[in-house]
């Protein structure tokens, strides 16, 4: 188990914890009671990030609903914000802050630095005590993200640059095959993507153009790929999201719902929220695409569900496939 005592452990912890390391940001972290082995300690209810420049009503509200639900006790609050902006940031802390309190969440550091990047000072906002930030890839959190396989991202906007456009593939090959193979185009087409996130392989493109036919297909074509988290939430998110990369209008929509799903289960809200919003841009341009799994998934993020709650979407996901004639093995 890994513990947060001090208030440099708290900093160090933040990009490990969101995935990227945040700037112009103000993070919350909600705190309940745990009891084990007749020692009572804190658990981590939640962690959040929201823009500095954030007027603080919406995610008291959001914070508040999520805490009143867990039986969060406490929160933490940081906020990572430099220049001009940091006074405005501060405030917006302060009136997150004050709401929460009035709702009974108590208010256990409130820190602040310009930046997390090693040797930048921070202060507690409540004491005065001061303090430089320690090097985060050298914190226990980080080691264990290192461990589980997560990458933590320079930046938000790296995370987002992973969910940027790259060359089309041609929608032309993968509208031929499907003429070819006919009732058998999304099981042959699933099955050939099932082994590439197996193999730990890179789509083709003639595979991703067939990937983004098959999920925009329809709803049961769409939901079989969710059933792919079988062999891994990861990995299959590794392979969609280099499918959702490639693909336009309506496939690109339901690629990157299935790339969200993949993130949300795999631990990586963060990631989820940007795939999420992704797919909320395409849709934008692509009013035909059925959003169903795009809103349960936003609303789940935003209620801050816990990934088990929606994980059960993979065996639907399975039974999808079974429907188009796919066994995972």
């Amino acid at each position: 188990m890994i513990r947060l005592r001090t208030a440099t452990d708290v900093l160090a912890a933040i990009p490990a914890i969101l995935g990227f390391t945040p700037v112009q940001s103000i993070v919350a972290i909600l705190l309940g009671e745990s009891e084990a082995d007749g020692i009572t300690g804190a658990r981590l209810v939640l962690v959040s990030r929201y823009d500095a420049d954030q007027d603080a009503e919406i995610p008291a509200e959001r914070l508040c609903g999520i805490a009143a639900r867990e039986n969060a006790t406490g929160v933490i609050l940081a906020v990572i914000a430099g220049g001009p902006g940091a006074a405005a940031a501060l405030d917006n802390m302060t009136s997150l802050r004050d709401r929460l309190e009035a709702e009974g969440i108590a208010p256990m550091l409130s820190l602040h630095t310009a930046e997390l990047t090693e040797g930048a000072m921070w202060v507690n906002l409540d004491t005065l005590e001061r303090g430089a930030v320690p090097d985060p890839t050298t914190s226990a959190v980080h080691a264990a993200a290192v461990f589980d396989g997560r990458n933590v991202a320079t930046s938000r906007a790296a995370i987002a640059a992973r969910y940027g456009l790259a060359a089309e593939t041609d929608p032309r090959i993968a509208a031929r095959a499907a003429a070819e193979q006919g009732d058998d185009f999304a099981r042959a087409t699933i099955i050939e993507f099932a082994a590439v996130i197996r193999n730990g392989e890179i789509p083709s493109a003639d595979l991703a153009a067939r990937v983004g036919l098959v999920a925009a297909s329809g709803p049961t074509q769409r939901d079989a790929f969710l059933g792919l988290a079988h062999y891994g939430a990861a990995e299959a998110h590794a392979a969609m999201i280099l499918v959702a990369n490639q693909v336009r209008g309506h496939a690109r929509v339901q690629t990157l719902t299935i790339t969200a799903y993949f993130a949300y289960i795999a631990g990586t809200g963060p990631e989820a929220g940007i795939a999420i919003d992704a797919a909320r841009a395409s849709a934008e341009e692509a009013p035909e695409a059925e959003t169903r799994l795009l809103d349960l998934l936003d609303i789940a993020l935003q209620r801050a569900m816990h990934p088990d709650t929606i994980a059960g979407l993979t065996a639907s996901g399975i039974e999808s496939a079974q429907q188009l004639g796919v066994e995972f093995d």
